[in-house]
């Protein structure tokens, strides 16, 4: 039972952030946004302590360590991009650097998923690597404003979340499991927030705030998507 309230008051707060932002305030947003972060992680550790103590034993004590470690720098990624909202002077260097701190915990739920299932198949990665080179196509006929190094990373970041979705996809599809049907709607909602996050941040668009709020609708459901496969693991 205490799942699904941790749920809800995150979902709370997560629209709250919304809500916020939308009104341009941004302190309270990013407040409002840290606490959210919070109670993802707080769904996996709880959710790993409910399902310890079940006499089945499913549950991989690494894999939640995998789960958890890919929300803690989704934390750390949300806290470098709240900042660049109260200090727009930095604000290139916290975007690179929120960039990196989510593309390492991208790399800890990529490693959960194998943690999971541990069968490699080739084919995901011929499937990400096609996606993202039409991306970086994309990217350029629209002219985001990236320099040579942040273009280079986020084709890089893309290929990551790319492929975490269709390596969740690929195993989904063999293990036909809720684990990996959760993961692999976590995974693709990644690319859908990232993708609109790309778009806020680079493009010269008039009007983001729709942008900013699919992107943080669809950014919060990923994360209480992953935190809740600790749970629900089958």
């Amino acid at each position: 039972m205490f799942i699904p309230i941790l749920s809800v008051i995150t979902a709370v707060f997560a629209t709250l952030t919304i809500l916020l932002r939308r009104k341009g305030k941004s302190f309270e947003g990013m407040l409002c946004k840290f606490i959210s972060s919070f109670g993802f992680m707080s769904m996996a550790f709880i959710g790993f302590c409910y399902r310890i103590d079940e006499a089945d034993k499913v549950l991989h004590p690494f894999y939640f360590c995998l789960v958890a470690f890919g929300l803690l720098f989704g934390l750390g990624g949300d806290v470098l991009l709240g900042i660049k909202e109260i200090a727009p002077k930095y604000k290139t260097r916290l975007i690179a650097l929120g960039t990196f701190a989510f593309l390492i915990g991208h790399f800890f739920y990529l490693a959960s998923f194998y943690m999971a299932y541990p069968r490699f198949s080739i084919i995901p990665y011929i499937a990400a690597v096609i996606i993202t080179a039409i991306t970086a196509v994309i990217m350029k006929a629209v002219k985001m404003k990236l320099d040579s190094k942040m273009f280079a990373l986020s084709v890089f970041y893309f290929f990551v979340i790319a492929l975490c979705a269709c390596v969740s996809g690929y195993m989904l599809y063999l293990t036909r499991s809720l684990t990996f049907l959760i993961a692999t709607v976590a995974s693709v909602i990644f690319v859908i927030s990232d993708s609109v996050l790309a778009f806020v941040y680079f493009t010269p668009v008039k009007r983001k705030n729709p942008l900013v709020t699919i992107e943080l609708a669809t950014y919060y459901t990923g994360q209480i998507l992953m935190a809740s496969t600790v749970y629900l693991m089958k």
